[in-house]
């Protein structure tokens, strides 16, 4: 990451790591994770982007030997008070990255990808320290349908989203926890950046997000995408 984009998960670090805890849309995020890798024994794990480290934890009590790495101190400054007995790692995530070859079973990157510029590059990386048929699994905020507003009817049922831009890469920030910078790319970026790149694609998942009695659950908000090194 560049520094100006450290910084700002620097500065957001206390208010994020605080919405997450409490987010019913980040339940639905952790639900889908536990479920698919509960009982995974000792593998080697990465939790790339780790943030506050509640997944690094997760892999921890599965009995994973993982590491937990980040661009952000503060972020990680919670991370290790919050969860002492796991590794974190201070590592800027978009230059070399500093494991070996085939160092691990899994990559794990959750709801970092879109906020992270140099899409290639850390696809590279990743594929350069999975094993041979090795994970990488990865979440994003779903492209198709995340920078869209949402159209109401007439008793504010969110009922769909305008969606007016796509298929063109752009670039935005967030004020959700503070300003984060956001990269707009559609799926097929993603899917054929880790195809060119020594993967596999083995599911995508868009799970349901919302209740339908607020907002149209046929429109999610999570894209998770898993795949194999070849």
């Amino acid at each position: 990451m560049s520094n100006t984009v450290i910084g700002q998960w620097d500065d957001a670090a206390l208010v994020y790591a605080h919405s997450q805890e409490v987010s019913s849309l980040t339940k639905i995020n952790k639900e889908i994770v536990f479920k698919r890798f509960k009982n995974i024994g000792k593998k080697t794990v990465l939790d790339l982007g780790c943030g506050y480290g509640n997944y690094t934890d997760f892999f921890w009590k599965e009995g994973a030997d993982v590491i937990g790495c980040d661009g952000s101190a503060k972020m990680l400054h919670i991370a290790q008070e919050k969860y002492p007995h796991c590794k974190f790692e201070l590592v800027d995530i978009e230059k070399s990255l500093p494991y070996k070859e085939g160092q691990f079973d899994i990559v794990f990157c959750n709801q970092v990808l879109m906020d992270i510029e140099r899409l290639e590059e850390i696809l590279t990386e990743i594929s350069r320290i999975i094993k041979t048929n090795g994970i990488f699994y990865m979440s994003i905020v779903h492209p198709a349908f995340y920078d869209g507003d949402w159209l109401r009817d007439e008793s504010g049922y969110c009922k769909a989203k305008i969606i007016q831009k796509y298929l063109s890469e752009y670039s935005f920030d967030n004020e959700f926890w503070g300003v984060t910078s956001h990269f707009h790319r559609p799926v097929s970026r993603y899917i054929n950046a880790a195809l060119q790149s020594g993967f596999a694609l083995t599911e995508l998942l868009e799970p349901e997000s919302y209740d339908g009695v607020e907002k149209n659950k046929e429109i999610p908000l999570f894209l998770f995408l898993e795949f194999r090194r070849v």
